[in-house]
């Protein structure tokens, strides 16, 4: 073993059964799973709560967002957390602060506490996330870790097949604030079985904080995820756009250039030097930003354009999230046995003519809820092979980087989707209501219906690039 192997060598409790792992990565995945489950349930309140916060689709988009947002400033620092930390302390640090930030949301009384408590619960989920990505990189073997991560892709994915439709009842029957009440238990279920079961590796490393990668990393994604952001109110061609893009940009290839340089870098980007990686990155960020971008557009369209109500807009949503939760354990078996190629061609595939009618065809909701049923179907064999792929590039001593730097483009690709989402159905809506002297109920309603069509020909563009850098991916190279 070489000075740098023995450098991140892991103390951990010996001969740990694999059943024990796979029950302290689901009570990880959990954490991801509430935070996932808030966010959906609240797509299909964003009508209620404009109304009842006196806010724009803008600002109330702003919830998921600023939620993504968080995760994508906090999660360049994980690998310090994950090797400086003992791996039970963190989780349950993790799920304290997101229970935190859960009664915040809970009890909110305003748009800002609201706001406050979606940011504790990304704080949370920060620590969570790469913790569970280190623990499978650690423990299960690299032929295992497609069905494994099909399972968490299970677990995960229940929350959006869940969400809409439990959001939906939850504000039809009771009132919004039980979508979170509803999720303290359940936080408590998590704590006491990661409590038992998770595995304590901790590391032997020394850790030295690099402050000004860290201000470099922030200043990058938010100058970035901002700058789409006011795109709505002043649109693309605005100076205060491009400035904070500019900067965000600019800031970014300035963390990557001092990363390069550091002896003891905050992210390893020299990851990015396998092809493989970088191209698997790229998918997961494509297909992050298109699901994201049809659970946010989808529901508004249904309620302000189709006229229907949040619990029609729920089921509606529900099939697809359904087929896209059964399908993560089932493709990470196929991964597991023939590699991601097919997958993801196939899933990119499906997404583009989804897309493709989405944007150019006028739908019913029938046609809208078998059309978003496929659409799903295709982004189940996306994220999770590409990124299974991309982790299982890397040797021993970057898993930490590699799932702190899949982690983070994840939420940046989540937040820049969402905002660019807001973005296109706002100004497209407002161009078309424009070429009305009175705006009718059924003008606002046309008006929403051209904004999502023209939101989805954008990710159309985005799911035909996806499907080229597809037919490049070849079967992971295992790597020790």
């Amino acid at each position: 073993m070489d000075s740098k192997s023995k450098g991140m060598e892991m103390t951990t409790e010996s001969h740990v059964p694999e059943r024990n792992i796979m029950i302290a990565v689901v009570s990880i995945a959990i954490v991801t799973f509430i935070g996932i489950l808030s966010e959906t349930a609240l797509n299909i309140a964003y009508a209620l709560l404009m109304n009842e916060f006196g806010v724009s689709a803008v600002v109330i988009q702003w919830l998921t967002t600023g939620y993504l947002l968080t995760l994508s400033i906090l999660l360049p620092l994980s690998p310090l957390f994950v090797k400086h930390f003992r791996t039970k302390g963190l989780f349950q640090a993790a799920v304290t602060i997101f229970t935190f930030g859960t009664l915040l949301c809970a009890f909110t009384l305003n748009f800002e506490m609201l706001f406050l408590g979606r940011i504790v619960q990304a704080i949370g989920t920060s620590i969570s996330f790469p913790l569970m990505m280190n623990i499978i990189l650690e423990k299960i073997p690299i032929a295992k870790r497609g069905k494994c991560m099909g399972i968490v892709g299970l677990v995960t994915s229940f929350a959006p097949a869940l969400g809409p439709t439990f959001g939906g009842f939850i504000i039809e029957w009771i009132n919004w604030h039980w979508i979170f009440i509803s999720m303290l238990p359940i936080l408590v279920v998590s704590f006491m079985m990661g409590s038992s079961y998770i595995p304590d590796i901790h590391s032997k490393d020394k850790i030295t904080v690099d402050y000004l990668s860290v201000l470099l990393s922030t200043i990058a994604f938010v100058g970035i995820v901002y700058g789409v952001s006011i795109s709505a109110d002043v649109g693309w061609s605005s100076p205060a756009v491009f400035g904070y893009i500019m900067m965000g940009g600019l800031s970014l290839a300035a963390f990557a250039y001092r990363q390069l340089r550091l002896t003891k870098p905050l992210i390893q980007v020299r990851v990015f030097s396998n092809s493989m990686f970088t191209i698997g990155a790229c998918i997961v960020m494509i297909s992050m930003m298109s699901v994201l971008a049809a659970g946010f557009v989808l529901p508004l369209y249904i309620q302000k354009s189709l006229g229907y109500s949040s619990i029609a807009a729920a089921l509606a949503m529900l099939p697809g999230a359904a087929v896209n939760g059964i399908m993560s354990p089932l493709t990470g078996k196929f991964y597991d046995t023939h590699g991601p190629r097919l997958l993801l061609s196939t899933g990119f595939l499906l997404l583009s003519i989804t897309l493709l009618l989405f944007s150019f065809v006028s739908i019913t909701f029938v046609e809208l809820t078998i059309i978003y049923t496929v659409f799903m179907f295709g982004a189940s064999m996306l994220a999770m092979p590409a990124q299974t792929n991309s982790l299982n590039q890397l040797s021993q001593e970057y898993y930490a980087d590699g799932a702190a730097i899949m982690g983070t483009l994840q939420q940046v690709a989540g937040a820049v989707g969402t905002a660019l989402a807001s973005s296109i159905l706002t100004m497209n809506s407002v161009k078309y209501s424009q070429g009305f002297s009175n705006m009718t109920t059924d003008g606002i309603a046309q008006s929403i219906a051209f904004g999502t069509q023209q939101n989805f020909m954008v990710f159309l563009i985005l799911s035909v690039i996806g499907l080229i850098l597809a037919l490049f991916v070849r079967k992971n190279t295992i790597c020790t």
